[in-house]
């Protein structure tokens, strides 16, 4: 049963459904796991469900005078907490944060260079110090916890280990291992995976009006991440396929100084560029699935075509290299390199192996 807007995570979410049933409801939890996962949106559910006047496990009502407070932001027991820059006003922040709320998936994510201050902390830290105004929950969800100062994570920890009655916190990152170990050991833990391609492509048919062979692809595309694939899970889905396709052809093309120009342009379009490296991977592996199981394991019926030209033009060796570059690229990427030199790098490295006049 489906925990509030949770795709997927059909196991937690019952898991979480009976703790909040039957009362034995951990003090401070951690939820983890990699993005789009559904941790932003189990904490907001559970946040809100413990608000909630109704007994339900499986979200919030939506229609009681609590549900309406928790979506608008406006109920004293219920605070979300995010990593924001100094820069960001308080009437956008809780404009961003709202829209959190309701839609817990596609809310604009923070900056890398953001963070969660001490004072934020001492002031939430304050405000769980005095007992509940309407007598049920005091709730707080510290999204992005990884994004605390380290002196911010050191004012929670005795929050955490003598928490107040009737209260819950709730924190969510990306793994264990990016936050502080005493906040880890204070904390209830729970693991969140990505989704599986089919519970994914199920949700996109039900909520994006998409065929099942678009919803598999982006479901595919996405590798089980909620968030990339309704970020995509539009007509643009098409046209990265398209021009993955390219990319590809281009790559191993002969014509040195039109590929050149072409990724020169690429390389302004950041975004862009690694759409077009995820889509290139999936080809990549139609391409591998073509090879040994044949046409019926290629799941868009509509790339059989173009997935037998490329087959009949690229070695297995080729492929591997193409792959192991564009794992290159992210990691040049994260590490500020010009993106441009790691394409041509990889374009370099792919002409090295493919066969002489293979396009």
């Amino acid at each position: 049963m489906p925990l509030g807007s949770v795709v997927g995570q059909e196991r937690l979410s019952r898991i979480l459904g009976r703790v909040l049933v039957g009362g034995q409801i951990p003090h401070a939890v951690l939820f983890c796991g990699p993005e789009g996962s559904g941790k932003t949106a189990a904490a907001v559910a559970i946040a809100r469900m413990l608000q909630c006047d109704s007994e339900r496990a499986n979200g919030p009502c939506e229609t009681c005078m609590n549900c309406m407070h928790t979506r608008r932001l406006t109920h004293p027991d219920f605070s979300v907490l995010m990593p924001y820059l100094g820069k960001v006003k308080g009437d956008d922040r809780r404009k961003h944060t709202e829209n959190l709320v309701q839609n817990p998936y596609t809310y604009p994510a923070p900056e890398e260079s953001a963070n969660i201050s001490v004072d934020v902390i001492r002031d939430l830290i304050k405000r769980f110090a005095h007992g509940t105004y309407r007598g049920n929950w005091r709730t707080a969800i510290i999204l992005h916890a990884d994004k605390m100062r380290d002196e911010a994570a050191n004012a929670m920890l005795k929050t955490l280990e003598e928490p107040p009655p009737q209260s819950v916190l709730i924190l969510t990152a990306p793994s264990h291992e990016s936050l502080l170990p005493t906040i880890v050991s204070r904390c209830q833990y729970f693991r969140f995976g990505p989704i599986f391609a089919a519970d994914l492509a199920t949700h996109l048919q039900e909520t994006r009006n998409m065929s099942a062979e678009e919803a598999s692809y982006v479901a595919e595309l996405s590798g089980g991440n909620v968030r990339l694939a309704l970020s995509i899970a539009s007509d643009e889905a098409n046209e990265t396929q398209e021009r993955a396709l390219r990319f590809l052809t281009a790559l191993l093309e002969e014509r040195e100084s039109q590929t050149f120009l072409a990724l020169e342009q690429l390389a302004t379009q950041k975004q862009d560029v690694f759409d077009v490296l995820k889509s290139a991977e999936v080809w990549l592996r139609d391409v591998l699935h073509f090879k040994v199981f044949g046409a019926d394991q290629i799941i868009n019926r509509q790339r059989v075509a173009d997935v037998e030209s490329l087959a009949k033009t690229v070695t297995d060796q080729t492929i591997l290299v193409i792959a192991q570059q564009i794992e290159r690229v992210r990691e040049m990427n994260r590490r500020n390199i010009n993106l441009q030199l790691s394409l041509t790098e990889l374009w370099r490295k792919t002409r090295a192996t493919a066969p002489v006049g293979s396009v």
